[in-house]
């Protein structure tokens, strides 16, 4: 009788097999290639006596998406919060996104900058508009949105604030960018936007109304933080600027930066690496959070957020080898 020895090095599919399985699983839990994918957004808001130095989102108010869903049944988010207070009366303007491929933005009042209440839609566009951010200028009320589907950095007023928005002027012409964020003052006038090769430019001009130029160091910041995540405030330190943190996708956090102007230059740096943040037990708050707008109210400060929870499908993320 024969016996057949087996060889140590036949080829086995199976071994191949467990190879790549424990291959795939060094490399997901370095660097997800599944990633969990963002649902809707929600905001919140808060108030405190000096600039915070971390927001406590688990003690703050939420305006979630479900509070505007069961006003408005074709709600699919509500994100990019700015408000200004006008005497009595808190209004909140947001990217609000419907079922129709393009947002629009939505308003929000309230008397006590807690209890909210929907009041439509102020503005609306053939193109996609979100990040309205607004602002009073010499007795005007203003708004610069995200419009760059429109190809241009358009310029709106209201004629009968906080309805009545029309496009007033263009500040940039021909040109996609996001998130444009400016800065008004006596001495300084600058805009912050950024382009789709994750770019932040610098814009300058003697007025709101005047031309609106490239600074002389026009790129600001490149890279996962580059694109303006809120109002540009003043702290002790001087200018700040909320920058959205895409390290590990879209809207995950917010860090700050402190922007000095010196004899016609300018440095940028990072103060605040994640002031905003995930917050793995919060529902609203679990993907990740992208937009932060703070102003002085009498003697207290005001400040609102937005963020975004998990979907419950997975998407296929870049594989990197760390």
């Amino acid at each position: 009788m024969h016996y057949r020895h087996s060889q140590t090095n036949e080829k086995n599919p199976y071994n191949y097999l467990f190879f790549n399985i424990s291959c795939f699983s060094c490399l997901q839990l370095q660097n997800p290639f599944l990633k969990q994918k963002g649902g809707p957004w929600s905001i919140g808001f808060a108030n405190s006596n000096s600039i915070p130095e971390d927001i406590f989102v688990q003690k703050n108010t939420k305006y979630p998406l479900e509070q505007l869903k069961s006003i408005n049944d074709s709600t699919h988010f509500l994100a990019d919060p700015f408000f200004l207070k006008v005497k009595d009366t808190f209004y909140l303007f947001f990217e609000h996104k419907k079922i129709e491929p393009n947002a629009e933005i939505g308003l929000l009042t309230s008397t006590d900058g807690r209890n909210y209440m929907y009041r439509g839609t102020v503005l609306k566009e053939k193109f996609h508009l979100s990040y309205p951010q607004v602002f009073k200028y010499k007795e005007s009320y203003y708004m610069i949105p995200e419009s760059q589907g429109s190809n241009h950095v358009l310029l709106y007023k209201a004629s009968c604030f906080p309805f009545g928005w029309k496009v007033c002027d263009t500040l940039l012409k021909n040109i996609k960018l996001k998130d444009p964020t400016i800065y008004l003052s006596d001495t300084l006038n600058i805009l912050l936007a950024t382009d789709n090769k994750l770019t932040m430019y610098m814009y300058q001009s003697d007025s709101l109304f005047g031309k609106w130029k490239l600074h002389k160091k026009p790129k600001v910041i490149m890279g996962s933080e580059s694109r303006c995540g809120g109002r540009i405030f003043v702290d002790k330190n001087g200018l700040i600027v909320p920058i959205q943190n895409a390290t590990n996708g879209y809207g995950f956090g917010v860090s700050l930066y402190n922007l000095t102007f010196k004899n016609g230059d300018y440095t940028i740096k990072r103060v605040k690496p994640f002031f905003l943040k995930r917050h793995e037990y919060i529902k609203e708050y679990n993907a990740g959070m992208h937009h932060f707008d703070i102003q002085k109210i009498n003697k207290c400060y005001y400040y609102v957020y937005d963020g975004n929870r998990l979907g419950d499908k997975k998407t296929f993320g870049i594989l990197k080898v760390l």
